[in-house]
């Protein structure tokens, strides 16, 4: 088991075993920051990776209060997979958003339609920059052009 330590004013350190998952070719990594569960995935993500991560990701969510889904570090290799995974995350009772940096990536996610569900940031510090401004009384936070007009 790996520690994980993050030293910013805002996050909270974690010290001692943390959830890191050795999954073949890929990792699972759970952390919290600003009162938000970050779940990052790294790795190729297919099917075989997929079938991993969600029983995973159902146990290390269960308590989050809002979440991030972390992708930049990720590879996606097949739209089954990524479903299978934001199926998992859509039936949380949390507010949730995505995070892909790399223009490849959020290329993917339009083509596969991952932004009519999830609202997609560029960056963590976006993500949780957004929902910052809502809990101070403006912005949108992390709903989608959908959420807004229904």
């Amino acid at each position: 088991m790996s520690i994980t330590e993050q030293h910013n004013a805002d996050d909270t350190v974690v010290t001692g075993p943390v959830p890191v998952l050795d999954l073949a070719d890929g990792h699972l990594h759970v952390s919290t920051r600003r009162g938000v569960t970050l779940v990052e995935i790294d790795g190729g993500l297919d099917d075989d990776l997929a079938r991993r991560l969600v029983p995973l990701l159902r146990s290390s969510a269960a308590e989050a209060a809002a979440l991030i889904l972390d992708l930049d570090q990720t590879t996606l290799l097949d739209q089954t997979a990524l479903e299978a995974v934001c199926t998992v995350v859509s039936g949380l009772e949390v507010d949730r958003c995505v995070v892909a940096g790399r223009i490849s990536g959020r290329l993917v996610l339009d083509r596969w339609g991952i932004p009519d569900r999830f609202v997609v940031f560029s960056s963590v510090a976006d993500a949780l920059q957004a929902r910052a401004f809502l809990e101070s009384g403006y912005g949108t936070g992390w709903s989608t052009g959908r959420d807004l007009h229904s």
